[in-house]
């Protein structure tokens, strides 16, 4: 999906690109950039700085398994930290997105980025190495929700939801919770 000229760039022996990584948090988007400035795309401000340490790679397979892809965050700023430890709601299955833009010899970028990989957050790891932090925040592609399996438990109000007149399940509750017994104490002795 680039253009001509993205694709004249790409095709040069030194090439330059940025990575633009969107998080849709609960709380808020966080939009963060792999360039070392703060760049004004989309009527955002996405941030640079060394926020966004490194991209995993992404693999692809010729199956329906699903290859997560690693996004590595600084923790020296506070709010990622308290994200880290915070509750995964704020993350955990919510949109993450990735786009790329190739750059000129001057550093600026040519034409708009492109969508390159899209999916799911699932799991945020802090990680100490070599005296510096680091978060990990883990992606999941869409075929990832193929390897779950439904769940086959049913309760009476979700029977009752397909066939309303059904009271089949409205006494499950109490036989689990209130056992009765039905044999003697005599019997159950033999």
């Amino acid at each position: 999906m680039t253009t001509a000229a993205q694709n004249a760039e790409l095709a040069k022996p030194v090439t330059r690109v940025v990575y633009f990584v969107e998080f849709q948090f609960a709380s808020g988007t966080s939009r963060l950039s792999t360039a070392n400035i703060p760049i004004s795309w989309g009527g955002f401000e996405w941030v640079g700085m060394g926020t966004l340490g490194g991209i995993g790679a992404v693999e692809e397979s010729d199956g329906l398994e699903s290859k997560p892809l690693n996004f590595t965050i600084n923790s020296a700023q506070p709010a990622w930290l308290a994200l880290a430890v915070g509750d995964v709601e704020e993350y955990r299955g919510r949109p993450a997105k990735m786009y790329m833009c190739p750059l000129n010899e001057a550093f600026q970028m040519v034409g708009t980025p492109e969508k390159c990989w899209a999916g799911v957050m699932d799991t945020l790891s802090v990680g100490v190495n070599d005296d510096s932090g680091s978060i990990t925040l883990r992606c999941e592609t869409s075929a990832y929700g193929l390897k779950r399996r439904p769940s086959f438990r049913l309760n009476a109000a979700q029977q009752k939801k397909k066939y309303p007149t059904d009271t089949g399940l409205d006494y499950l509750n109490g036989l689990i919770s209130d056992p009765a017994v039905w044999l003697s104490k005599k019997f159950q002795q033999q």
